[in-house]
């Protein structure tokens, strides 16, 4: 690499660094809110840190700057780290954005920790045996003889991820705003790139494009995200339900909250808010990735699954029902939240949005009289 590639490595860098600048200004105040803003958060700063390192050890290469081999060496040692935690933060986004666990699952995380461990365990063997990478006295870089481990072991979590992509939106067979195969284009080709041509530097960058892409993605869902739930809104069902006639026959739900006006006329609608909240949780954990969840209006909520099956739905009636008597054990609000719901099976080729859900309004409406009935009260009307 000469001095003229250098300047364009300088450029390369500089990009990447500004393209996760505006990623890090906008989404910092967020980045704390839950589990996916975090690692997009984090991802963004590791690939900060390497735009930067990488420009560094190139102007050490190119000008051959001696007494600063040690630099060079831990420049280079933070950037193949840096694949061991860009690459699995990336599955980890995915996973919790596309199957909305609040924990990984086991198996996954079983499989970042014992091949991280793996490839952190080859870097420190690095040090005294230089089979992945080494740097001479005038801080010019060499490849060893299983350096590409590093960038298969980048490929494989990124494959991973567009695994989890795929068995997400499989389950949910719902419209989503994350086009995962966009984000791991830019990705995957700067990386086959970087592996057959050394001169080039255009990984970090790559990773940079990919995580803009990514972060825009998450804008555009944005507006059709209500603001407390975190659920789908109105617009969402709006402007997707053209989409539903593909689907086949799926499952329409529409649920209530069980004498909701009484909380906020007697708690103040800030507690009618903490209701909402917790009908939400209870039905997010409840559904997971099986469908989507709409806050339809105030205290109505829309579930679409995508099955034929009314076990399949008695059995997701069941689990809400279960998360909502857990949290009134153990919220020790002075009242407990209920919710009725009624739910049918459409094939959207055979009927309009209002006639469904005209139909399903009236299905609930029946579970919320049996309700009352059983509660004793309000036994003539129905009322939230």
């Amino acid at each position: 690499m000469g001095i003229k590639n250098i300047q364009e490595v300088y450029i390369v860098d500089l990009l990447g660094v500004m393209l996760m600048i505006g990623v890090l200004a906008s989404r910092y105040h967020g980045s704390s809110r839950n589990r996916c803003n975090r690692y997009l958060f984090w991802l963004s700063v590791v690939i900060t840190i390497s735009c930067i390192i990488d420009a560094i050890v190139n102007t050490l290469s190119v000008y051959e700057i001696m007494d600063y081999r040690i630099i060079a060496y831990m420049s280079y040692f933070w950037l193949y780290f840096s694949m061991i935690l860009i690459a699995p933060l990336w599955v980890l986004i995915i996973e919790q954005h596309m199957v909305h666990k609040t924990n990984t699952s086991k198996l996954l995380q079983s499989l970042i920790n014992y091949i991280s461990l793996v490839g952190l365990a080859g870097l420190i063997i690095n040090i005294f045996i230089p089979v992945i990478f080494t740097v001479d006295s005038t801080c010019k870089y060499y490849r060893g003889q299983y350096f590409w481990l590093y960038i298969g072991y980048a490929i494989f979590f990124f494959l991973i991820g567009v695994l989890v992509y795929v068995r997400g939106h499989k389950l949910s067979g719902l419209k989503t705003f994350f086009p995962v195969f966009q984000f791991f284009f830019p990705i995957f080709i700067s990386l086959v790139l970087q592996l057959f041509i050394t001169e080039i530097s255009i990984a970090w960058t790559g990773c940079a494009v990919s995580v803009v892409l990514m972060f825009i993605s998450l804008q555009n869902e944005n507006i059709c995200i209500d603001k407390l739930t975190g659920l789908y809104n109105r617009y969402y069902l709006d402007r997707f339900s053209h989409c539903f006639e593909k689907l086949g026959s799926f499952c329409f739900m529409m649920m209530d909250i069980n004498g909701f006006k009484h909380i906020n006329d007697k708690y103040g609608h800030s507690e009618g808010d903490n209701a909402l909240l917790m009908v939400a949780d209870a039905v997010r954990t409840g559904v997971g990735s099986a469908g989507s969840i709409i806050r339809y209006s105030g205290d109505e909520f829309i579930i679409l699954l995508n099955t034929s099956e009314s076990d399949v739905a008695d059995k997701c009636i069941e689990n809400i029902n279960k998360n909502l008597e857990y949290a009134n054990k153990f919220s020790k609000r002075p009242y407990e939240v209920s919710v009725s719901i009624g739910y049918g099976f459409f094939d959207m080729k055979q009927i309009g949005l209002d006639e469904l859900l005209e139909v399903i309004e009236g299905k609930m409406r029946e579970e919320k009289k049996k309700y009352y009935m059983a509660h004793d009260r309000r036994k003539n009307r129905v009322d939230n």
